[in-house]
């Protein structure tokens, strides 16, 4: 329990030095979300190989980073994605939690599969990238892996081949390979629901600002 009390501890440190988050952490790290916030929260546990993929954000093996005595890393020796993430975090400012809309994921997995041409192959984490990259929200690969099985099946297929080149333990991923582009119709209908709710949200953000304000007054 020490032990993993002192990786809590140094894990908060380099975040808060480094200007990181949670989600970015597990973005950066595939790490699924809420194993890092149990952690941080005292409420979970965490295997060893996830420990490693987290040190590896910041350059280190998950010995090093669990050492209170390791010197923290300078940003020059981060790895370029890492910094990418924080100058994006920079950027963007403070992650705001959104409520987690399971309909809409099925329209922005159909946004990001327009980017894909026909016969194109990808792996669930590769769509996981593009829905952060495109709506800034974090999503679950095994979640993005099912709605591609059970949901797209009339534009992808999973297919036999395997990603052998994935180090650590458990199965190796299957591709997907898109058999047919997204009709100009049904990407337009998901691009208007998705804009629909944006719409909505903005307007929900709106008045409980002017709520609190006039509560503040």
């Amino acid at each position: 329990m020490r032990a993993l009390q002192e990786l809590i501890e140094i894990l908060l440190k380099y975040t808060e030095k480094f200007g990181l988050e949670p989600i970015d952490v597990a973005y950066l790290s595939k790490v699924n979300r809420k194993t890092i916030d149990a952690l941080l929260a005292g409420t979970g546990g965490i295997e060893l190989e996830s420990v490693d993929e987290i040190s590896l954000i910041f350059g280190l093996r998950y010995y090093q980073l669990g050492n209170p005595d390791f010197e923290m890393p300078f940003f020059d020796s981060l790895p370029e994605t890492t910094k990418d993430r924080i100058a994006f975090r920079k950027k963007e400012g403070p992650h705001e939690d959104t409520t987690y809309n399971a309909v809409l994921l099925n329209e922005k997995i159909t946004v990001v599969l327009n980017n894909y041409k026909k016969d194109d192959e990808f792996l669930a984490e590769h769509i996981v990238k593009s829905l952060s990259e495109t709506f800034k929200e974090n999503f679950s690969t095994s979640e993005v892996g099912k709605r591609l099985t059970e949901s797209m099946d009339d534009y992808i297929i999973k297919t036999t081949r395997q990603d052998r080149d994935r180090k650590g333990r458990g199965p190796k991923p299957f591709y997907f390979k898109l058999v047919r582009r997204v009709p100009p119709k049904v990407l337009k209908e998901a691009k208007d629901k998705i804009a629909e709710v944006n719409k909505d949200n903005v307007e929900k953000k709106v008045v409980k600002k002017e709520q609190n304000d006039i509560s503040e007054s």
